[in-house]
């Protein structure tokens, strides 16, 4: 069955939105990342504001309402992990025999939406800790450094600093205390189209994890899945506006 094509142009154009990456956009700014036309774009961004997921404001511009932030707060807690990645993270659990997560950004805090175990025999297993911080957690400050909608980008503080040395590297090394033990963690972002999806992080109790070899292992993962992710979406893409 053929896709209809007024609901692929609309995804296109929320894309577009994504890419052009501006609080207020207008009509020549979609119709040019687009290869449209004016009266084209016009008509599907009039669409968008009629079903309540584009306002404009008194100079003509569009903005997002509150309807776009509430799915993408949905978003986040349903579909938040792409499907390129599960597989590398089993992959990565037998690789380097830990735990492997994945968290996005919600709210003020960090959430493990996907986490991968090791098999071990005789082991006691205890429910993980979810929720992270973003400013003390390996994958908190891996969001922070590489999402580009979130605060202290260039800030010239500690903190400011500590990011600036994370986005220089692409990965963050933790050690520090999780849930009462001390442990080693290591994370980095997944990038899609300049956008920061989320950190994918390994940790380990102290002194049990090869350090450099977790950064390879996971600096390699991320290139596997961004590669996927961007032949998907480009094949996604293609036809869509084919």
């Amino acid at each position: 069955m053929a896709p209809l094509q007024t609901v692929t142009k609309t995804i296109a154009v929320l894309e577009a939105l994504l890419k052009v990456d501006q609080d207020r956009v207008g009509v020549t700014e979609i119709a040019e990342e687009l290869g449209w036309s004016r009266a084209a774009t016009h008509q599907y961004l009039s669409s968008l504001a009629a079903a309540g997921w584009l306002q404009q404001d008194a100079s003509r511009k569009y903005v997002l309402t509150s309807q776009a932030a509430i799915f993408g707060r949905f978003a986040v807690r349903h579909a938040g992990v792409p499907p390129e990645l599960p597989p590398v993270m089993r992959e990565l659990v037998q690789e380097l025999s830990e735990p492997i997560s994945f968290a996005v950004v919600s709210g003020a805090e960090a959430v493990i939406v996907e986490r991968q175990e090791p098999q071990r025999p005789f082991a006691i297993h205890r429910d993980a800790e979810r929720h992270l911080s973003l400013h003390t957690s390996a994958s908190g400050l891996v969001l922070l450094a590489f999402d580009a909608h979130l605060e202290y980008r260039g800030s010239e503080d500690e903190l400011g600093a500590s990011l600036e040395a994370v986005r220089a590297q692409g990965h963050c090394h933790r050690h520090s205390k999780w849930m009462g033990d001390v442990v080693d963690a290591v994370a980095v972002p997944i990038m899609a189209r300049g956008n920061c999806l989320g950190a994918l992080s390994v940790i380990a109790p102290e002194k049990r994890m090869d350090v450099p070899r977790a950064i390879e292992a996971l600096t390699a993962a991320r290139a596997r899945v961004e590669e996927a992710i961007t032949t998907r979406v480009g094949t996604v893409r293609a036809g869509r506006l084919g």
